[in-house]
């Protein structure tokens, strides 16, 4: 039993959705079949369903990367081979409107808990096919969406030191979150394969007073979609 996602090894574990809020993994897991919670320690929330014949975990990592990381590989260590993480994004893409589609291609390592791990010339990609699946996925359902580098960063209020958010968006980042990095370079070093969906919902460097609404009710489409094309690449790629 690995000791925060409080999973056992498991064979059905292969194929895994994560997210940050325990909410949404819940409203995730009600779209599956024959869905069940496995777990729920701290923010670490866990469901197990079905979805066209195939099992498909689902489990929440909280905010940041610290605690995502440990979700994440504890996760590989239930026996996930496949993760794509559904979540958020500051986007930095003029004129994206709240809902817009990021989809990550490498993310910038800001974090605190990849470096640790590795040292920051080690660039954190992520999986090729997985991500060039979700394009295609997300292309055959109508949806727009955006793709590049991110910025991973464990900041979400300022404090004194510029968070350099203008300094990435110029260098051609397209948005800033706070768990890729971490999920790429886990990914990596562990021998998974890792890619990631992300809804904007808002522009950091947006001052109108309308430049963040997390509200679930105004992402709820776009995470839909980003789920459908999800489920599709995990069983099939």
């Amino acid at each position: 039993m690995k000791t925060h996602i409080q999973l056992p090894n498991d064979i059905r574990h292969t194929h895994a959705i994560v997210c940050g809020s325990p909410t949404r993994a819940e409203y995730f897991a009600s779209k599956l079949e024959s869905s069940q919670p496995l777990a729920k320690n701290r923010e670490y929330h866990s469901y197990l369903g079905r979805y066209r014949g195939k099992d498909v975990v689902i489990v929440s990592h909280g905010v940041g990367s610290a605690g995502a990381a440990i979700c994440f590989q504890e996760l590989i260590d239930a026996g996930a081979k496949k993760i794509i993480r559904i979540g958020t994004v500051g986007s930095f893409v003029q004129g994206m409107p709240i809902g817009g589609i990021i989809v990550p291609t490498a993310a910038i390592r800001k974090d605190g808990v990849s470096g640790l791990m590795i040292p920051l010339e080690y660039p954190a990609i992520s999986d090729l096919k997985m991500t060039s699946a979700l394009i295609k996925q997300l292309e055959s359902s109508g949806n727009q969406y955006s793709s590049g580098v991110v910025l991973t960063s464990d900041l979400f209020y300022p404090g004194k030191l510029d968070p350099q958010f203008q300094f990435f968006s110029d260098a051609g980042a397209v948005g800033v979150e706070m768990e890729c990095s971490a999920l790429f370079i886990i990914s990596q070093l562990r021998g998974v394969r890792s890619a990631s969906l992300l809804v904007s919902d808002g522009n950091p460097l947006d001052d109108s007073t309308d430049n963040y609404d997390p509200s679930p009710e105004r992402l709820k489409a776009s995470l839909d979609s980003c789920f459908e094309a999800a489920l599709e690449v995990l069983i099939e790629s």
